[in-house]
This record gives structure tokens, C-alpha cells and sequence, in this order.
């Protein structure tokens, strides 16, 4: 049995020597199982390309790297990877030795007992208090929200059969959240909790922006509520207005007073009704945006080279639109 393992790189030097023998290590113990290692470079600029080419060929484990024309996105080079795997099972772990290697053959126990999706769930995370709490509220409010729910604290790190990796790579939606796909697609699916060390060298390319915008995009691409909150808000604010409209002119026949009072009021009312306003045009805006980058047809990602160890120099550069993520 072949099994890819599917790795996304970001300016990860100082992990590559270390995973590939860590790697070396854990996959020497499965009998019958060759490994094919995917590298999907993601625009690194540190020398991790040079580290990947200088890795030795293992008779059981060998590697494959798709270098990107420019970064992507972490969700677009997990999607290359699953494009271009040809194992019957893949597993998804990132270089920085987060994603315990140690955990395959767990991983592929499960698949032999017929699982298709096997997911790691953190446990004890090192990351800081703030970070870790931010997490906590994106898979809650997530699950609060979203039409299919995901598993608490599972990230990529996990396997999927064949089958389930070429369906989600196959889907055509731009604006990406893998484990929120293989949470839709249903199959057979089990979790492992694992507790998550720190990285093992150096610092993380994921920036804050970035998992901002990963958070986003799984709210808005999973849900419809937001844009149904957006329409009970403004009939929230429009009842306000009526009741209070309604209360002026009833004291106003009462009292037979006609001047003109309560100026604070209204200044208060017109703020709620313009912040209601862009609230929902922003909600809006949102899934418009969304379709506007969709309709584009532009490609997920475009790969410039693919390198093996049998091909270093890049000589099969020549990449198919199809190749390319079109």
C-alpha cells in the first residue's frame, strides 16, 4: 500500500533535516506500506527549497515537491497536495513537528479498520493563553452557527482515504476550510486526541491576519446566519424606532405639546439605524465579495516546478492548467 503524506511549507529550514528523520523513523516500523512525502512549498524564501533537494532517497519513504509561484495560503497548498497525491490513503501534518509524526501508525490502524477520515483532536496546546482562548471561541461560535459542525480542536493533522482527499480537492469553492469540507462530506470518521508540543525551530509563518481571515471564511462559507442576523437586526431596530415614534406622538396628543424636544433621543436613534445599516451591508458585502473573487474561475494556486529526487533540476517545469489548480 502507497500512503502520501502530505506536508504544506513555509520558510521551515530548521525542521526539514529533523522531520525526514523523524519521519524515516516512524514509517520504518509499518510493513508493507510505502510513503511518498508531498513538500508543497509555499512561497518559502529561507533555503527550505535547497533543505527538501538535499533530503536522501529512503527505500521505503521517498519525496515529491510542488514549489508554488508565490504564497497561497496554507488551505490552497493542503488542496495541491491532495490533488497531486497518488497514495490510498493520505495524511496531513505540518513541518514544525507540531503534528506528531509518531501518530501514522495510529492513524493508518484506523483506516485498515475501515474509517475514511481519521482526525486528530489537541489536547494541552503550548500556545499562549490568549491565542489558545481565540481558538476555543472560533470552534464554538463556529459550531453554534455553521450547518454541519466540526470536531472541537481538529485541525488538518489527520488522514483521509483516497476517495475523500480527491472529492474535497475536486470541490470548486475558492475560499477554503479543509476541516470544515471533511466534516461535510460525511464517511466514517473518528478522532484521536494528542496532546500538541511546541514547535520544534524556529518561529510560525501563519500571521494573525491570516488565521483571521481562515476564521472568516469558514464562518461565512459554512453558514448562513450571519446574513440572517443582519435581517433580525434591522427589525429589531425598526420596532425601536415604531415604539418609540409611537410613544412621541401619543404624548404629544396628550400634553398638546408641539415644540421640539427630545433632540438627544433622535441623534440616538439615527446612530443605532446607521450602525445597523452598515452592520448588514458589511454582512452583505461579505458573501458578495466571496462570490465576486468565486466568479473569477481564477486557480486555487499555480505550481512553478515539480522536483524529485530523480528530477532536481526542475526539468518537468511544463505544469498543465489542470496541474495548476484551474
Amino acid at each position: 500500500m502507497l500512503v502520501s503524506l502530505i506536508i504544506p511549507v513555509l520558510n521551515e529550514n530548521e525542521n526539514i533535516s529533523h522531520l525526514w528523520k523523524m519521519l524515516g523513523e516512524v514509517t520504518a516500523g509499518i510493513s508493507g506500506t510505502d510513503f511518498e512525502v508531498i513538500f508543497v512549498d509555499d512561497g518559502s524564501t529561507d533555503g527550505t527549497l535547497e533543505a527538501i533537494t538535499r533530503l536522501p532517497k529512503m527505500g521505503h519513504l521517498t519525496w515529491r515537491l510542488l514549489e508554488l509561484s508565490r504564497n497561497f495560503g496554507h488551505q490552497a497548498a493542503v488542496s495541491a497536495g491532495m490533488e497531486h497525491a497518488c497514495g490510498e490513503a493520505l495524511i496531513f501534518l505540518d513541518a514544525d513537528l507540531q503534528d506528531p509524526p509518531e501518530l501514522i501508525p495510529a492513524f493508518l490502524a484506523k483506516f485498515r479498520e475501515g474509517y475514511d477520515v481519521v482526525y486528530g483532536v489537541r489536547q494541552n496546546r503550548k500556545e499562549p493563553l490568549w491565542l489558545r482562548l481565540c481558538f476555543g471561541a472560533f470552534y464554538r461560535l463556529f459550531n453554534a452557527i455553521a450547518e454541519r459542525p466540526i470536531p472541537l480542536d481538529a485541525g488538518e493533522f489527520g488522514l483521509m482515504s483516497r476517495r475523500v482527499g480527491k472529492l474535497l480537492a475536486g470541490m470548486p469553492e475558492r475560499d477554503r476550510l479543509i476541516r470544515g469540507m471533511r466534516s461535510w462530506v460525511g464517511f466514517r470518521q473518528i478522532g484521536m486526541p494528542y496532546d500538541r508540543p511546541e514547535r520544534h525551530a524556529g518561529t510560525t509563518s501563519y500571521s494573525i491576519r491570516r488565521r483571521i481571515e481562515g476564521a472568516l471564511d469558514g464562518l461565512f462559507g459554512f453558514s448562513k446566519l450571519p446574513i440572517r442576523l443582519a435581517f433580525f437586526l434591522g427589525i429589531l431596530v425598526f420596532a425601536v424606532c415604531g415604539i418609540y415614534l409611537t410613544y412621541s406622538y401619543i404624548g404629544m396628543m396628550i400634553t398638546g405639546d408641539s415644540a421640539v424636544i427630545g433632540w438627544r433621543s433622535i441623534i440616538t436613534l439615527a446612530f443605532m439605524l446607521g450602525g445597523a445599516n452598515l452592520i448588514a451591508t458589511a454582512v452583505v458585502g461579505e458573501y458578495v465579495c466571496r462570490i465576486y473573487f468565486q466568479g473569477k474561475g481564477r486557480p486555487l494556486y499555480i505550481i512553478n516546478r515539480l522536483l524529485s529526487p530523480e528530477n532536481e533540476n526542475g526539468v518537468d517545469n511544463r505544469i498543465s492548467a489542470e496541474d495548476s489548480g484551474l
